[in-house]
């Protein structure tokens, strides 16, 4: 009887051993502090060319805009961000439109005249980054990479310059 029990215990004993080691892998999330920036692909509506590095090889810190070309609060930010370019002048700037948008951003660049400013690109998202990052709250989404690409903050709505210029390095 002791020889059974012994036994049972050893069973049970190894599988929960093996249970333990069968580790679910980590559920990658990109909208976390701390997440990296996943792979994009973006086509660069003004030049009609892809700017697939063009983000990823950053010297100093990248500031992704996810928007909607008809979103009131998104032109605002557009505009406030073409008057105070220079004071992002060594970082990149990037506002990001689904694809679905394309038709609208004629009249986006007409009231922000934003494609005056080449330090700024407006994109549209071939690969569904935008799916990955947006946390479905207000537009625009603002994410602030560091140069390791790192998120380092995430802003939803209209956000005040001052509030960005904190994260400047």
């Amino acid at each position: 009887m002791k020889k059974i029990f012994f036994a049972t215990v050893l069973l049970f004993a190894s599988f929960a051993v093996l249970q333990a080691q069968k580790t679910e892998e980590p559920k990658l999330s990109y909208r976390e502090e701390g997440s990296i920036l996943p792979p994009m692909r973006v086509i660069d509506t003004l030049r009609r060319e892809f700017k697939n590095d063009y983000f990823t090889n950053n010297q100093n810190h990248f500031f992704l805009f996810m928007f909607n070309p008809t979103c009131g609060h998104c032109i605002e930010m557009a505009i406030m961000m073409r008057n105070h370019v220079e004071t992002f002048k060594n970082n990149k700037i990037l506002f990001l439109a689904g694809p679905q948008m394309m038709p609208y951003l004629n009249s986006f660049y007409e009231a922000t005249n934003i494609g005056k400013t080449p330090q700024i690109v407006v994109g549209i998202d071939s690969a569904k980054t935008i799916d990955k990052l947006y946390a479905y709250q207000s537009l625009p989404q603002i994410n602030i990479y560091d140069k390791q690409q790192r998120l380092v903050k995430s802003f939803y709505g209209f956000t005040s310059l001052d509030s960005l210029k904190m994260y400047l390095p």
